[in-house]
């Protein structure tokens, strides 16, 4: 799939662009226009076929994965190369995962005032986002941006510098990177110049390298770049945003245009049996409906116990694991979100409050989807200067001509059934008295409002609050 893709990246269509030579109508305002992350989860094997053209120049082509693919023995004749490259492997896992922890542990702050921006709500909206995927997206800014407009980005992810971002970004990239052909978690960014516009070559290099993103330059807000942005989104996402792909709709204004996706797939550890489903109610702020229930009776796994939450945590084949949180009676899910306890739970795998115990499940069959606008949120949490027409520093890509970020806007779907999930996402832990250990079978029934969280590596790929499933 990765070559197929990459061979439709780098095809330029020269008809439909001829960069700096044709001309048109001056712009009155600079604009960037942003999608931070066009987010999809999947679960299919088989990927669809869809040819891509790219209408625009290729200016700069992402790099791919570096890390390197875990050895397979069933590859090898001799078995001493398998052991060779096995230890290769393990090394370079082993301080690919330290490098990455480091990043996590950096990027705290970030995950848990995001997701309380982003998914507090308190009406039946389902609420999603992708914490690494709007992570990815953003970071790629400090690239075209400097002073106080770069410095805020690298505040809010704890990074001293551009160079420890690029290698913060690397790490939780590569460790979250994945395509064996049957669990997929795979990650592509994109940057549009408008044709004409003048830029330097080394940072469009810096982008495709440190944040494997491909650049093109063509006619933005064109009905065919607009239909190539389009296509580049379907094909990286698997199909499976198509309706918010068909409403690609670039102003003509817009100079530079960023898209950032992921595509996850597998399968549960341990799939749900569709004859154990049930029809139950679920009560969501609005009122009581009728859902269909994926139940499982004494199933042996992890219960977490919070303050003010309880959670248990599903498998996945490829190693990844999707995160059911619900709150205690009495408690929002805003409240769980702004105590930010259960990120601690998410990201470090070692909370305290768990037993290993046998637990009735029952989690509510849903496909969601939320499309929001990040800018908000992120100016919330300290970035203002590039969305200020005033104040935006975007010199390391147009020098003197003034433009800013018009918006950050995320799309994300995502399914679950019986057989797995589908989807084209500074903390203070108060010294409260621990909460008694369960005693007893728990009966965890996901009847009400709850969050959900999907991890790889310990990091947040996708998180959501569901409503009203």
């Amino acid at each position: 799939m990765n070559e197929k893709v990459a061979k439709a990246l780098s095809y330029v269509d020269e008809k439909y662009v001829s960069a700096a030579a044709k001309k048109k109508k001056k712009k009155a305002k600079y604009f960037i226009s942003a999608i931070a992350a066009v987010l999809a989860l999947v679960l299919l094997f088989n990927l669809p076929s869809m040819p891509m053209v790219i209408s625009a120049k290729a200016v700069s082509i992402a790099s791919e994965s570096r890390q390197m693919q875990r050895p397979d023995l069933d590859d090898y004749k001799d078995r001493d190369q398998w052991r060779a490259d096995r230890e290769k492997w393990e090394a370079e896992q082993k301080f690919l995962s330290s490098t990455s922890r480091a990043a996590i542990n950096a990027l705290t702050p970030f995950f848990t005032n995001g997701s309380a921006q982003f998914l507090s709500t308190q009406g039946s909206e389902n609420l999603l986002w992708s914490p690494i995927n709007a992570y990815i997206g953003l970071a790629m800014m400090t690239e075209l941006t400097d002073g106080a407009s770069r410095q805020q980005i690298l505040d809010l992810f704890g990074a001293r510098d551009i160079d420890e971002l690029r290698q913060q970004v690397g790490a939780i990239w590569e460790s979250a990177y994945n395509d064996n052909g049957h669990e997929i978690s795979t990650l592509a960014n994109s940057l549009w110049l408008e044709e004409g516009l003048n830029y330097q070559q080394d940072t469009m290099d810096n982008i495709a390298y440190y944040y494997y993103a491909s650049v093109y330059q063509g006619d933005l807000g064109s009905q065919k770049i607009n239909n190539a942005i389009g296509a580049w989104i379907n094909n990286n996402t698997g199909g499976f945003l198509k309706k918010s792909t068909a409403n690609v709709n670039l102003s003509p204004e817009t100079i530079l245009a960023l898209y950032s996706t992921i595509y996850f797939q597998a399968k549960w550890q341990d799939e749900f049996s569709e004859s154990n489903n049930t029809q139950d109610t679920f009560h969501t702020p609005s009122g009581d409906k009728t859902a269909t229930f994926m139940n499982k009776k004494l199933a042996q796994m992890n219960y977490y116990y919070g303050d003010k939450f309880s959670a248990v945590a599903l498998s996945l084949k490829n190693g990844s694991l999707m995160w059911f949180i619900l709150p205690d009676e009495g408690y929002t899910t805003a409240d769980v979100l702004a105590d930010g306890q259960y990120m601690q739970m998410v990201l470090q795998q070692d909370w305290e409050n768990t037993k290993w115990m046998k637990v009735n499940l029952s989690v509510p069959k849903f496909d969601v989807n939320s499309t929001m606008d990040l800018k908000g949120g992120l100016q919330e949490m300290g970035v203002t200067d590039v969305f200020n027409e005033g104040a935006a520093n975007f010199s390391e890509i147009t020098g003197d001509v003034p433009i800013f970020l018009t918006a950050a806007n995320q799309s994300v779907r995502v399914q679950i059934d019986e057989e797995g999930v589908k989807a084209a996402a500074y903390i203070e832990f108060p010294g409260a008295m621990s909460p008694e250990p369960p005693k007893e079978i728990i009966d965890f029934i996901l009847d009400r409002p709850f969050i959900f969280a999907i991890t790889t590596e310990s990091i947040p790929l996708f998180m959501g609050t569901v409503n009203n499933p």
